[in-house]
C-alpha cells in the first residue's frame, strides 16, 4: 500500500494523506516527479516502459519518475525513483528544476540532472522498465522515442529547454576559430524568442568586437574546404 501526502495548490503540506488509487480530495493535490538525465555528450536518457505497465505499456520512451510518497521531499522522491527504476543514484547536486506545474489533481516537478551513466551499468526494474537509451534531444521526434513528446503537453513545453541545455554541453564558453581564420568568443546560448531555436551568442575578437548570434545547430557543422571537411568553428585554448 502506497500512501501519499496531500498538498494545497501552493505546494504546502495539508497534513492529510491518501492511499494510492483513491480519489484525490477536491482542492488538494498529490505530487509527482520526473528526472531527465543529461550526459556530457549532450544526450538525454529515456526509458522504455514495460509491457506489464497498465498505462501506455511498451509504446513510450519516457523520463524516469513517479509519485512522491508520504514523508518524502520531491528531491528524495526523484533519487528513489531513479534508483528503483534504473539502479543508480542520481547526483542531485547537479540537478535543477526544469518544470513545475499544478495539474488537475497533482503537482508535477521535472528535474534536469547532469550525470554520465552507461546504459550497460544500469539495472532495470522488472515490470517497470524494459530498456533505456541516450539520445540527442533534437532527434527524439524522428523516431519511436518521440511518441510521448508528441502528445504530452509538459514534454512539448520542456523540449526546447532540453535542446538548449544539450547545446550548452556541446558548445562550451570560450574562444573559437572560424574556418576562415577569424577568432570569436562564445558568451552564452539562449532561445530565439519567436521559434525557441537555440542560438549561440558570440563576439568577434578583432575589429570593433561586434556581438553576433547564430543558430546553435550550425555551430558544430562541418564545411568543405579544398575538398576536405573541417569544422565551421574550432575550440581553441584561451
Amino acid at each position: 500500500m502506497e500512501i501519499w501526502d496531500l498538498y494545497d495548490a501552493e505546494g504546502r503540506l495539508t497534513g492529510n494523506t491518501m492511499i494510492r488509487g483513491e480519489k484525490v480530495p477536491e482542492g488538494m493535490y498529490h505530487r509527482v516527479v520526473e528526472a531527465v538525465l543529461l550526459n556530457s555528450r549532450g544526450e538525454i536518457l529515456l526509458q522504455k516502459r514495460s509491457l506489464r505497465k497498465m498505462l501506455y505499456p511498451d509504446i513510450l520512451w519516457y523520463p524516469t519518475g513517479g509519485a512522491v510518497v508520504a514523508g518524502e521531499s520531491v528531491e528524495e522522491a526523484c533519487k528513489r525513483e531513479v534508483a528503483e527504476e534504473l539502479g543508480f543514484l542520481p547526483d542531485m547536486t547537479q540537478a535543477k528544476l526544469l518544470h513545475h506545474r499544478v495539474e488537475k489533481t497533482f503537482i508535477r516537478d521535472v528535474f534536469l540532472i547532469e550525470q554520465d551513466m552507461p546504459v550497460e551499468n544500469m539495472r532495470f526494474q522488472e515490470g517497470e522498465v524494459d530498456d533505456a537509451r541516450w539520445l540527442l534531444p533534437e532527434n527524439i521526434s524522428s523516431g519511436e522515442e518521440g511518441r510521448a513528446f508528441s502528445f504530452m503537453p509538459h514534454l512539448q513545453e520542456i523540449l526546447p529547454f532540453l535542446v538548449l541545455e544539450s547545446m550548452r554541453m556541446r558548445i562550451p564558453l570560450g574562444r573559437y576559430r572560424h574556418y576562415k581564420g577569424n577568432e570569436y568568443r562564445v558568451l552564452g546560448l539562449g532561445l530565439h524568442s519567436e521559434n525557441t531555436e537555440p542560438m549561440v551568442i558570440y563576439c568577434a575578437l578583432y575589429g570593433t568586437a561586434e556581438t553576433w548570434v547564430r543558430p546553435a545547430s550550425m555551430w558544430n557543422e562541418t564545411v568543405m574546404v579544398n575538398g576536405r571537411p573541417v569544422r565551421r568553428f574550432q575550440k581553441i585554448d584561451d
